[in-house]
This record gives C-alpha cells, sequence and structure tokens, in this order.
C-alpha cells in the first residue's frame, strides 16, 4: 500500500509540488477566500484565517492517515504558492479516486494548472495504483474542463441538479480518465 511518509515532492519544468503545511495559512487562505476560485466549487469563500487553518488540518490529516493527498503548487522561480491539487474520495479497493484543484486567478491561463496535474495523475497512476481518476466539475466551468480534456479526461455524464447550495440547485458534470489515457500533449 502506498505511504505518504515522506511526503512525496513532484516536479516539473516549472513547479514544485510539495506537503501543505500550517506555515502556509495566508497564502491558502488567499486562494481560498478568493471568490473567483471558488465561484463554481458550491461552497462560499474561506472568511477567515481560522477557516484556512481548518482546511489545512484536513490534508494533513487524509496524509497522515493515507486516505487523501493534496500537495501545494509553488513557482519553481521563486517558490510562490498559487494553488493546489490532489486526490480525494479515494476508493482503494476499487483504485480510484476523484482529483481537485484549484489556482489563483492571476496564475489563469498560463498552463500552470494542466501542467500540476499532469505531474499529479501520474503519481496517482504509479504509485497510488490508480486505474481510474475522476473529476466532478460545474458544467458551465469551461476553463476547468479544457484542462481536463488537455489532459485526456473523457465527459462521462451530466448529474442533473444533484448540488444545493446558495439556495439553488446545480449540475455536475462528471470527467474520467483511465490508466493508459493521460495525454502529454504540451499545457
Amino acid at each position: 500500500m502506498t505511504s505518504f511518509d515522506p511526503f512525496p515532492v513532484l516536479t516539473t519544468p516549472r513547479l514544485t509540488l510539495r506537503a501543505i503545511a500550517p506555515s502556509d495559512v495566508e497564502r491558502i487562505f488567499r486562494i481560498q477566500s478568493d471568490p473567483e476560485v471558488v465561484r463554481y466549487a458550491g461552497r462560499g469563500p474561506d472568511g477567515s484565517l481560522a477557516d484556512s487553518e481548518r482546511r489545512i488540518a484536513t490534508v494533513m490529516t487524509g496524509v497522515r492517515e493515507n486516505t487523501s493527498i493534496r500537495w501545494g503548487i509553488t513557482l519553481k522561480e521563486g517558490g510562490e504558492l498559487v494553488g493546489t491539487g490532489g486526490f480525494w474520495r479515494w476508493n482503494k479497493p476499487h483504485r480510484s479516486a476523484e482529483i481537485g484543484y484549484e489556482l489563483l486567478p492571476a496564475f489563469w491561463n498560463r498552463g500552470i494548472m494542466t501542467e500540476a496535474l499532469r505531474a499529479v495523475i501520474r503519481f496517482g497512476f504509479a504509485s497510488m495504483e490508480l486505474h481510474r481518476v475522476e473529476a466532478q466539475i460545474d458544467p458551465d466551468n469551461r476553463a476547468s474542463a479544457r484542462v481536463l480534456e488537455r489532459l485526456g479526461f473523457a465527459l462521462e455524464g451530466r448529474q442533473r441538479q444533484n448540488w444545493y447550495y446558495d439556495g439553488r440547485y446545480t449540475d455536475t458534470a462528471l470527467y474520467g480518465l483511465l490508466r493508459g489515457e493521460l495525454a502529454d500533449a504540451p499545457t
């Protein structure tokens, strides 16, 4: 079984993906409190540093208990934490997990998330022995859909009005990627 001790640091040409630590709370708050970042998340933005501290504690518990893993996405040049990404809802018997991610808007449209997720997914297939990676997104989130499609994910369906937030129901688009389908096209 995969162990996340020591935490697996991943590198790409422009990025270092590393463990998220309590000392990242201000940066995580900046990401998670941005209304544009959480626009399609089906939840509100973090309202305080305490919210972000709880978020970090949840991430660290998942890593410690070997049930989920999430990386801080940092730029190699300068080391700035600009987003996070990783796996949750890890179904070990069925070798599948759901991927989630977010990135500060100042870094959108630069291929950063595609580059980061390609490394994360490679880790999932190679080290977590995943056979399937899923992503569930708001169908209106075209930017996220483009990232998934660049990586080779296929749109598998749409769950109608399965999520309730802020007084309304929204749909969920389900994307899937199987081992061997990861696209190696440029970001």
